[in-house]
């Protein structure tokens, strides 16, 4: 659905307006029709064509409720300018005109409203200035001019509104959500929220959640403009029935989304447009969406980026518009692009805020994050990060997916794994390599292995890493000390002597490599050896038909700790089952 916002000085005719266009007075307020000012803002739905709709979103004119108006602009496609002919640009009409450039809204159509109030002349002086006064801050813009008393104009603002909604493009790549702006009881039904949904589509059985607590909720029914909805599309006004809540732990402000991807701080980082200056550490005002929190501002030298410090904690979406305000009215505004948990305020240094570059400070010191974490950190879907990355070789989709990492960071990464391997066998020469259990858990662990084995820089073989083609080669002396012990071993045929080994280095080696065979008792024997008795204990078990300690003792004539060492052995590798008797 379209989204459609009023702005305005105050009594210029915005509800007036919004009622000839939807039949609704959106001053629903007693103290609104008594005074005949909107406090509030107030909703509409607008007929575009027979079946099509748009919201309009009327907000107050007054500078007491500055902040209302900003909660309604916040998620608006397009806005409805207005400027009464008597009266012209006063302070609001500034004001207004300012925060919807600092919410980055171009698209406006501005209304000269009450022209029977006025000649000609007066109208073309007002028309003449108000495209100058536009022309410098929007880049798109219609002026026309209206009477709601003489019906004059009606037709022709119908059309321009149905003609921009026709060019309107709406961006998808961020989660379903609407900032909270009331929450009420209705009785047989219970907890109901509003606000104006934006991002994506959201149904019965969308797994949404609640700040401040990242509550999920469940949803009972969704309805839109009082008309009760299985699904309801981004621009729309929402209303959701929360089955498991009451109203008082819910609060105008607060924000319902797509579960992961809202943040929830009181120090952000953001891109920030000045209208007026604003002094470093000076108090503000800091509002957006329905929020609103007192703080303190730090520029950073030679950049647009600014720090926030608020005294309360915010929930937002990085990429959220915002605007601040002090004693001066309106001085800037802008979009969130960090949060506290990511920074390195020295690259900030003329640092121009996009996708990219905000993604590359973040990589550059997370290294890797995963996709669920990303969507907190660009504030974007799953669907457009794993797009994005793909479109930029500087950064590395891998495991499913799953996980994101920089190029440049897997090259490197990826050599010191390689430059760990060839230390290790200098370091271990007999060893296979190392152990892949021994690497750290780090998630892109299997994607450094990949990428060097693909390269032929390693190979894995038996579960160890190491150099392609290597083989642990015993140094000079290592093999001396292999020859005696070899010797040594053979002296006493099936009953080696086991009170002299080698280092643990090159016992392992001979082992690992078959040219000795463990088996209990400390006893070793060399693999030659090994074969001639396993074969004695085959002969005498086929001759008895079964095969124990005793047999092998009074047949071979070792003692039991030897007999013990061999039976245990070729019961290890299941050649023999031993017998009690």
């Amino acid at each position: 659905m379209y989204s459609i916002c009023t702005a305005g000085h105050v009594n210029h005719g915005k509800t007036s307006l919004v009622k000839e266009l939807t039949g609704v007075n959106t001053d629903r307020l007693k103290e609104e029709k008594k005074r005949g000012l909107s406090i509030e803002i107030g909703f509409a739905k607008y007929p575009l064509s027979k079946n099509l709709y748009a919201s309009i979103i009327d907000t107050p004119g007054h500078e007491s409720f500055v902040r209302n108006m900003i909660s309604g602009a916040h998620a608006v496609d397009l806005v409805i300018l207005v400027v009464a002919a008597n009266e012209g640009i006063k302070p609001q009409t500034i004001e207004h005109l300012n925060i919807l450039r600092l919410l980055s809204i171009n698209e406006i159509i501005l209304v000269i409203t009450k022209t029977d109030l006025v000649d000609k002349k007066t109208i073309d002086k007002l028309r003449n200035e108000l495209d100058g006064f536009l022309s410098k801050n929007i880049k798109n813009f219609n002026i026309l001019e209206l009477s709601i008393k003489n019906k004059t104009g009606i037709e022709n603002l119908k059309k321009i509104i149905l003609e921009k909604y026709n060019l309107t493009k709406k961006d998808f790549s961020k989660p379903a959500r609407l900032s909270i702006d009331r929450v009420f009881s209705i009785e047989g039904k219970g907890t109901i929220i509003t606000g104006t949904l934006i991002g994506s589509k959201i149904t019965k059985d969308s797994c949404l959640e609640i700040t401040p607590d990242f509550k999920e909720i469940k949803i009972k029914g969704l309805e839109s403009f009082n008309t009760k909805m299985e699904e309801i599309n981004p621009g729309s006004r929402a209303s959701i029935n929360i089955q498991n809540m009451d109203i008082s732990d819910i609060k105008k402000g607060e924000i319902v989304s797509e579960k992961g991807f809202i943040v929830r701080s009181k120090l952000i980082y953001i891109n920030l447009k000045k209208i007026n200056e604003i002094k470093n550490n000076s108090e503000i005002s800091f509002h957006t969406g329905t929020q609103k929190s007192i703080g303190s501002i730090k520029h950073i030298k030679n950049s647009s980026v600014a720090k926030i410090y608020l005294r309360n904690k915010i929930s937002f979406l990085v990429g959220d518009k915002f605007i601040i305000r002090n004693n001066n009215g309106t001085v800037g505004g802008g979009e969130i692009i960090f949060h506290e948990e990511v920074i390195d305020e020295n690259k900030l240094t003329n640092f121009q805020p996009n996708d990219f570059n905000i993604f590359s400070i973040i990589l550059d010191q997370m290294n890797v994050l995963s996709i669920n974490q990303t969507k907190k950190y660009l504030g974007k879907n799953i669907k457009y990060l794993q797009n994005f990355v793909k479109k930029h070789k500087e950064f590395y989709l891998f495991n499913g997916n799953s996980y994101i990492t920089k190029t440049e960071y897997l090259k490197i990464e990826a050599k010191k794994l390689y430059e760990d391997v060839k230390i290790y066998h200098k370091k271990f020469p007999l060893r296979n390599g190392i152990p892949i259990s021994k690497l750290n858990e780090r998630v892109e662990k299997n994607i450094l292995i990949e990428t060097l084995v693909k390269n032929n820089f390693i190979s894995i073989k038996d579960g160890f890493i190491q150099k392609q083609s290597f083989t642990p080669q015993p140094s000079a002396n290592d093999l001396q000390l292999i020859n005696r012990y070899i010797l040594y071993i053979e002296s006493n045929n099936f009953m080696p002597p086991t009170d002299n080994k080698l280092s643990s280095e090159i016992m392992t080696y001979l082992i690992n490599n078959n040219f000795i065979i463990k088996c209990s008792n400390n006893v070793f024997y060399t693999q030659k050896v090994y074969e001639k008795l396993k074969k004695e204990v085959l002969i005498i078990q086929s001759k008895f038909k079964k095969i124990n300690i005793d047999l092998i003792r009074d047949n071979l004539g070792l003692s039991r700790k030897y007999c013990l060492a061999i039976l245990d052995k070729l019961e290890e590798e299941k050649i023999v089952s031993r017998t009690k008797n």
